[in-house]
Parts: structure tokens; C-alpha cells; sequence
């Protein structure tokens, strides 16, 4: 029995104890918070002026991409009006007021197809390199395929297959990939590099039903460029 008291009044001791202690806690940080008033009002002050930096931050944002939607928009109906030059000047422009929101990546896209159907692949490089060189987004693997269409228009072979193979190893789509692939069989061909192309082939091939039409397409080059090696 006088076990049990002892235990019970050790009990009682610590909860009062700890009582204690955080009314002495909650004290004194009432007397800090009174003798540091001023610096308590400074900081609320500051936490008010972020708060309206942030908010003013956001509606900037959001008034700056629907500025950036209504002038893309634009620009498409030049585009669609056959004023290609005008679209490209104004493309530009566009990139300049408007290159840090969402669109930016659409619009390289656009100017640089533009670039290449006008055989000014210099200029579809400038504009493609910062969404393409490195494919990851939807939007990154589409300007990754357009950049490797520059690079072979400027006789940069070794860096459109090392676009096309990137795209082909980064990409989940199933046509973007064996696309990618068949492009980079066809570069490495062209070089003289027989079995490279082929081994792309094969890989093609293998990710292909064997019912698939396509593939009498690619068993084809393969037999040609194992004709043309053996020539």
C-alpha cells in the first residue's frame, strides 16, 4: 500500500510541475512580446507587404499569360493568312514581352517550323536549342524533333541523331519513339554507318506486331542496306 501512495504522489508532483512550467513559458513570452513591441509591429508590418507582393506578384502572372494567349491568337491568323514574314517578326516579338510564361515553349515551336519551311535552319536553331536540347515536356519533345530537322538541314549529323535518339529514349509515345528511331537509322545510313542503322531498324522491329503492315516497310531497308554493304 505505501508503494502505491508513493507512485501516486510522484504523479500528482509531475503534473503540477509541468503545469508550472508552461504557464512560466506562456509568461514569458507575454513580458517579450511586450517589451519587444516595436519589433513584433515591424514584423507584421513586412508579413503584410509580402502578402501584397505575392498577390500583386500572381495577378501580374495571370494578366501577363491571357496578354500572351490573345496575341499567339493573333499571330495564328496571320499564319493562316499566308503572312508568314509578318508571323515571324511578330514572333519575335512575342518572345521578347512574353518569353517567360506558358506559351513561350508554343511559340518557339511555330517560329522555328517557320524557319525550317523557309530554309533559314541558323535561325530555327537560335529559336529551337532552349525548348529542344533537352526533351523531357510534351512541348520539349516536339521542339526536340523540329531542332534534329535543323541540325540535318545544316549538315550537323552527329547532333541530329543524338536529337533523335534522346527523343526516342525520353519519350512515352509509342510513334514519337519509333519515329525518332527510323530517323536516326536513316542519318546513320547515309554516313556509311551500315550496321548502326540496321541494329535501329531491328529495334524498330522488334517493338512492332508481327501482323503490324508497317514492318515490310523497315524489313525492306533493312535488305538495301545490307545489299548496299555487301556491294
Amino acid at each position: 500500500m505505501s508503494k502505491r501512495t508513493t507512485g501516486s504522489r510522484r504523479t500528482s508532483t509531475d503534473s503540477h510541475d509541468a503545469d508550472d512550467a508552461f504557464v512560466v513559458g506562456v509568461l514569458e513570452a507575454s513580458n517579450w512580446a511586450r517589451a519587444n513591441q516595436q519589433v513584433m509591429t515591424g514584423v507584421g508590418v513586412l508579413l503584410a507587404i509580402a502578402a501584397a507582393g505575392g498577390f500583386y506578384y500572381l495577378s501580374y502572372q495571370s494578366q501577363m499569360s491571357d496578354r500572351a494567349a490573345e496575341s499567339l491568337e493573333t499571330i495564328y491568323s496571320s499564319i493562316s493568312l499566308s503572312d508568314t514574314e509578318g508571323a515571324k517578326i511578330d514572333l519575335a516579338t512575342f518572345l521578347d514581352q512574353f518569353g517567360g510564361t506558358a506559351y513561350e515553349g508554343e511559340a518557339r515551336l511555330v517560329l522555328g517550323e517557320l524557319y525550317l519551311q523557309s530554309g533559314d535552319p541558323q535561325q530555327a536553331l537560335a529559336v529551337l536549342e532552349p525548348v529542344g536540347r533537352r526533351p523531357g515536356s510534351p512541348v520539349e519533345l516536339q521542339g526536340a524533333t523540329l531542332l534534329a530537322q535543323a541540325y540535318e538541314q545544316e549538315g550537323r549529323w552527329d547532333d541530329a541523331e543524338d536529337t533523335y535518339l534522346a527523343i526516342a529514349s525520353r519519350s512515352d509515345l509509342a510513334f514519337q519513339v519509333r519515329d525518332a528511331r527510323v530517323a536516326a537509322a536513316r542519318i546513320r545510313s547515309a554516313q556509311g554507318d551500315a550496321d548502326g542503322a540496321i541494329e535501329l531498324y531491328e529495334t524498330v522491329l522488334g517493338d512492332l506486331d508481327e501482323n503490324s503492315p508497317e514492318r515490310g516497310q523497315y524489313e525492306m531497308r533493312i535488305r538495301e542496306i545490307r545489299s548496299g554493304a555487301s556491294t
